[in-house]
């Protein structure tokens, strides 16, 4: 029986590369090769569709993996890919893994409101994909002076997003008692998604890696700046998200609708 099994395995290896679909890496300005998920992937990953609605640290480190292993293309530096790569990913995978098309659902209420004859329409991923794709946007790196400091934001990485999860996130479980819990939660988040935007910081003389820091110490630095220099991290942020929810939300007769970028894009 092993030989038979071992064959299989084999035969399989090579299916994985002949069925192989290619993704457009910006961050490496060109397109690597992919396998699509196995059964035991897309299993792990709707297993986190019950994650926490604050973190949604599992599908997070889930997918993460994913994309090491699933990667068909050597020598890839997997771990610095950036979080616009991973959403590009992320939306190709579930094309030629699941189904090009996906059904966005409308609720009673937006029914009513916008005069409706439909509950559900189907809209086509892939072209969808393809149009955003071609406004071909980037997200250099940005560099915040102020007088005799200064910092560098840029996009997250894989590796990043990881050590920010493992670090802080593996093991919280979040069950809210009252409002003073939630505003706790909620500055921790703020915190946390600032920082993993933050890559350097100069004072005077002193030069600090922040990415060679654990979080909680990144942490420590990043709420000890000024309002001011916060604000400039805020813009680039704000400005990767505006664009980035062209590809993430779609126009209907009118009326914008969310795509989900977790484990429910693979659970319809």
């Amino acid at each position: 029986m092993q030989p038979e099994i071992n064959n299989i395995l084999s035969a399989l290896k090579e299916l994985d590369q002949n069925t192989g679909f290619n993704v457009f890496i910006p961050s490496l300005q060109k397109e690597i090769k992919y396998k699509q998920l196995t059964t035991e992937q897309l299993k792990n990953l709707l297993k986190t569709v019950v994650d926490s609605p604050i973190y949604n640290s599992q599908f997070i480190t889930t997918f993460n993996k994913i994309i090491k292993d699933n990667c068909l293309t050597e020598n890839v530096n997997i771990k610095n890919f950036t979080i616009y790569d991973k959403i590009l990913i992320l939306f190709k995978m579930r094309i030629e893994s699941i189904s090009n098309e996906f059904k966005i659902n409308f609720t009673e209420d937006e029914i009513k409101e916008n005069n409706l004859d439909y509950s559900q329409k189907i809209i086509n991923l892939n072209e969808h994909l393809n149009s955003f794709l071609q406004k071909q946007y980037n997200f250099p790196s940005e560099i915040i002076e102020n007088d005799s400091y200064s910092l560098i934001c840029e996009l997250p990485t894989i590796e990043t997003e990881n050590k920010l999860e493992s670090e802080l996130h593996k093991n919280i479980k979040i069950e809210v008692q009252n409002p003073e819990e939630l505003r706790e939660i909620v500055g921790e988040t703020f915190i946390n998604e600032l920082t993993k935007f933050i890559s350097k910081l100069t004072v005077g003389t002193n030069a600090l890696d922040l990415l060679t820091l654990d979080f909680k110490n990144r942490i420590k630095v990043v709420e000890q700046l000024p309002t001011y220099t916060i604000n400039g991290v805020l813009k680039f942020i704000e400005n990767y998200r505006q664009k980035v929810k062209e590809l993430t939300t779609v126009n209907i007769n009118g009326l914008e609708k969310d795509l989900p970028i977790d484990a429910t894009l693979f659970n319809t």
